[in-house]
C-alpha cells in the first residue's frame, strides 16, 4: 500500500524529474512566476522515492529552477506509478490550481483503468466529481468482451459486491449456523452493510427457515411467508411500545419519557427508511450510511444490555 513520509528532507533540484501529472495544459508560467517570488514559504514537494519523479509540485520545481535554487524540501511517496498518479490527482483536486473539467474526466478514466475494482464514490472523491459521472464513464468505457469485476472497494477500504445478492446469501447461512452472531460480525464476514444484515435477519425471521435467496425488498404486496416472528412483527412492536408508554416506571421518569420518544421516532423512521434513502443527495449518502450504522449498532448494544440485565434478574 502506498505511503507518504511526512518528514521533509532537502534534495538537490537536479535530482528531481517531471512526474505523471493530471494537468494536461502544461505549466502555467504566470503561476510559476508568482511562486518564484514566494519560494521560501512554499510547502515541500511530494516525490516518488523509487523514481525521483514529482508527484505534486511541478510548478514549485519550475519556480525553484527559475530562482536558481539548488536544494528543495521534499516528502517521499512510496508506491507504484498508478498509486502515484492517484495521489497526484487527489492533491491537485484539493489544493493549488484547480483541475479543469476535462482533466478530471481524463484522470477518472485513467484511474478506472488502473483501479477497476474501486467504487465510483472512491474515484469521484479523488477526482472531485459526482459519483454518477464516474459511473457514466465506467459504463462508456466498458465493452461486451471486457470482464467486469463484481466487487468494489469503497472509500473505507471494504470490499463489497455490486449486488448484495451473494452477500445476503452468505449472511443468511451465517445466521442459520450461528443465530447469536452479531450484526456487525455477519456484515463483515458477508461483505455487506450492517443495515443489510439486519434486513436479512428480519427476512429469515419472517420466512422461518426458507433456504431461498433473499433479494432486496421491493415496493408492492409482500410475498407469502411463514408464521411471523412476534418479536420482529411491526404490529407487535407497536403494541409493545404502546404498553411501555403506559408503564409508570417510564411514564413518570424523565429518562424514561426521553427513551420512549426516541423509540417512537426511530420506529416511525424505519417504516419509511427506503423512501427517505431514495430522496437523499449523492454526496451525503456515505456519511448518512456511517451514521445509520452507528445508530443501529447503538440500539443493538442497548437491546443486548436490556436483555442481559433482565436475564440476570430472572
Amino acid at each position: 500500500m502506498a505511503q507518504t513520509d511526512g518528514a521533509p528532507v532537502m534534495v538537490p533540484v537536479t535530482d528531481l524529474g517531471a512526474g505523471d501529472s493530471p494537468r494536461l495544459r502544461g505549466l502555467d508560467l504566470a503561476h510559476v512566476q508568482l511562486l518564484a517570488e514566494n519560494l521560501d514559504d512554499l510547502p515541500p514537494l511530494l516525490v516518488q522515492r523509487s523514481t525521483m519523479r514529482i508527484v505534486d509540485g511541478r510548478h514549485r520545481l519550475a519556480a525553484a529552477r527559475l530562482r536558481g535554487a539548488r536544494m528543495l524540501p521534499v516528502r517521499w511517496f512510496d508506491g507504484s506509478d498508478a498509486e502515484a498518479f492517484v495521489a497526484a490527482v487527489r492533491v491537485n483536486t484539493g489544493q493549488g490550481l484547480p483541475l479543469a473539467g476535462h482533466e478530471r474526466s481524463n484522470a477518472a478514466e485513467r484511474i478506472l483503468s488502473s483501479h477497476p475494482d474501486r467504487s465510483d464514490r472512491w474515484i469521484a472523491a479523488i477526482c472531485g466529481m459526482a459519483p454518477r459521472t464516474v459511473a457514466a464513464l465506467r459504463l462508456r468505457r466498458s465493452t461486451g468482451d471486457e470482464q467486469q469485476s463484481d466487487v468494489r472497494t469503497g472509500r473505507d477500504g471494504r470490499r463489497r459486491p455490486l449486488s448484495a445478492q451473494a452477500g445476503r446469501r452468505i449472511a443468511a447461512e451465517i445466521m442459520r449456523q450461528n443465530p447469536q452472531a452479531s450484526l456487525r460480525t455477519v456484515a463483515q464476514q458477508a461483505g455487506i452493510s450492517v443495515g443489510t444484515a439486519l434486513d436479512v435477519r428480519r427476512r429469515l425471521a419472517e420466512e422461518t427457515g426458507s433456504a431461498a435467496p433473499l433479494p432486496p425488498r421491493v415496493a408492492g404486496p409482500a410475498p407469502a411467508a411463514g408464521p411471523a416472528a412476534p418479536a420482529l412483527c411491526p404490529q407487535t412492536i407497536r403494541g409493545e411500545l404502546s404498553r411501555l408508554i403506559r408503564d409508570p416506571s417510564l411514564k413518570y421518569s424523565g429518562q424514561g419519557r426521553a427513551l420512549l420518544r426516541l423509540a417512537a421516532a426511530t420506529l416511525a423512521f424505519t417504516e419509511q427508511a427506503e423512501t427517505i434513502a431514495g430522496a437523499t443527495a449523492d454526496h451525503s449518502r456515505e456519511s448518512l450510511g456511517l451514521i445509520a450504522r452507528a445508530c443501529a449498532e447503538g440500539w443493538t448494544r442497548f437491546g443486548e444490555c436490556v436483555v442481559s440485565d433482565a436475564d440476570s434478574v430472572a
